[in-house]
């Protein structure tokens, strides 16, 4: 009986650790950076909208302008090694100083920055389903096309273009978990190493 129960409690134990080694993802697997498409858009398609309060209690659509980042990422590995990713996975853009001086001089503040509540900022992956190819899309909003409590007015565009200008001046840097995992320069397209801080 003793020996049973042993057999039991030892089958247990490794269908937990199987069960445990098939939803994790391989903290080794990586992607590289195919292309990226950068623009200022309006589109709604590409970037949503936002909803507020009118006056009158009711909901109304404040419509923004995103600094759009789309980049196509494919999977190095096996496919199964990434099988949590679209869960797990968060990315931020890393301006160098050119960049965020811009950004300052044209939206008043570092938009690139997690404690900028001003404009805020979306992501969202697409694809990876049965595919090693996907997207994955930040958008960084710069205002908005009509008064809102939300946001600020957008710039004007000529103000914009300056951002957009210098928008790859800076790394795209990968997280799993809340671990980075890789970033990549935004005008090579190559992964680079992480500066010693």
């Amino acid at each position: 009986m003793k020996k049973l129960t042993l057999y039991f409690i030892s089958s247990l134990c490794w269908c937990f650790i199987a069960g445990c080694s098939m939803n994790s993802t391989n903290p080794l697997a990586t992607y590289s950076l195919e292309k990226e498409k950068v623009l200022i858009t309006d589109d709604r398609f590409l970037i949503g909208v936002l909803a507020e309060k009118n006056e009158k209690g009711g909901w109304q659509d404040v419509l923004p302008k995103a600094l759009y980042y789309e980049f196509t990422l494919k999977q190095k590995g096996k496919q199964v090694d990434y099988k949590q990713d679209k869960g797990e996975l968060k990315a931020i853009i890393l301006p160098d100083k050119e960049l965020k001086k811009t950004s300052i001089d044209v939206l008043g503040s570092n938009v690139f920055t997690e404690k900028n509540s001003t404009y805020g900022h979306q992501l969202s992956i697409q694809g990876f389903d049965h595919s090693k190819t996907g997207k994955l899309v930040l958008s960084y909003y710069v205002g908005a096309q009509t008064s809102s409590n939300k946001m600020p007015l957008a710039p004007s565009d000529e103000q914009l273009k300056n951002l957009l200008n210098v928008a790859k001046s800076g790394e795209m840097v990968l997280y799993r978990n809340h671990k980075e995992i890789a970033r990549y320069d935004l005008n090579s397209l190559k992964s680079v190493a992480k500066e010693n801080e």
